[in-house]
């Protein structure tokens, strides 16, 4: 016989004996306070209390008849209001039970109202959207099959996509975002081929769909399409990584003051 104090906690603690002796009993968790022991009132529970003790006395207490004989139209009529007020409830004068909960008694505060439907401007940029997308197609055409399994060039300082070499051109500086580097290129846009369509020419797609500060390499771009599909990759983890992997390689971005741009993950 192996005799253990009946206090013990663990399993491996408990009492035990030969034969028909005790039988093993887990032991009983405490129950938490915060749960048993605070006491909740529910919003309009005692208006309808104070409404139901006023039903029941109407009930109880019923107002005497009057002598006369009825007629059976009134008989009907009678028998209908008495249906009908035998289900209806007697509205409280003093005490009017809310639609909603009041929110200072669930401790809760007032929701805000959240916009289900695109303002102006999210309108604006997707008509812009819309309207550039046809001429960009083409270009994205060729690009891919200039650069389907081949060596991919580095993009030169320069880049222009003049036919004709006689248009007067527009220079533009953008903020080019490749695999292991970012870098500002010039950009030379004329009336053959807009802004947009340089930069496809030349593997890169602009942010904005007018005057744009900076491009995405295609090739980060179809990276970041497949690891989406395999991982559901945020686009914000991706900008982390990136600038995590910059700054290792020496790239550091800073602002328009000269400032380096902290990285709000970190």
């Amino acid at each position: 016989m192996v005799s253990i104090s009946a206090h013990a906690p663990t399993r491996g603690a408990q009492c035990v004996s030969s034969g028909l002796g005790h039988h093993f009993v887990s032991p009983k968790k405490p129950r938490d306070k915060k749960k048993t022991q605070k006491h909740v009132e529910l919003p309009g529970a005692q208006a309808k209390h104070r409404q139901l003790l006023v039903r029941m006395q109407q009930l109880m207490n019923p107002e005497p008849q009057q002598s006369e004989v009825p007629t059976v139209d009134a008989v009907e009529t009678v028998s209908d209001t008495s249906q009908t007020d035998a289900f209806a409830e007697i509205p409280d004068p003093d005490f009017e039970i809310p639609s909603e909960p009041p929110s200072d008694i669930l401790g809760e505060k007032s929701p805000v109202k959240r916009r289900i439907l695109p303002d102006k401007a999210t309108d604006l940029s997707y008509s812009s959207w819309k309207t550039l997308i046809p001429f960009l197609i083409e270009p994205h055409l060729k690009y891919s099959a200039q650069t389907l399994a081949t060596a991919l060039e580095i993009t030169p300082r320069v880049i222009s996509a003049c036919a004709t070499l006689l248009c007067p051109q527009k220079r533009t500086s953008i903020v080019c975002l490749f695999f292991d580097r970012f870098t500002s290129i010039d950009v030379l846009s004329c009336r053959c081929s807009m802004l947009p369509q340089v930069l496809l020419h030349h593997g890169l797609f602009p942010t904005a769909p007018s005057q744009p500060r900076m491009a995405v390499s295609i090739e980060l771009l179809s990276f970041y399409r497949a690891l989406f599909k395999r991982s559901c990759d945020a686009i914000n983890a991706l900008a982390s990584a990136l600038k995590t992997h910059y700054s290792r390689r020496g790239f550091v971005m800073t602002d328009t003051r000269g400032e380096i741009i902290q990285d709000p993950f970190h």
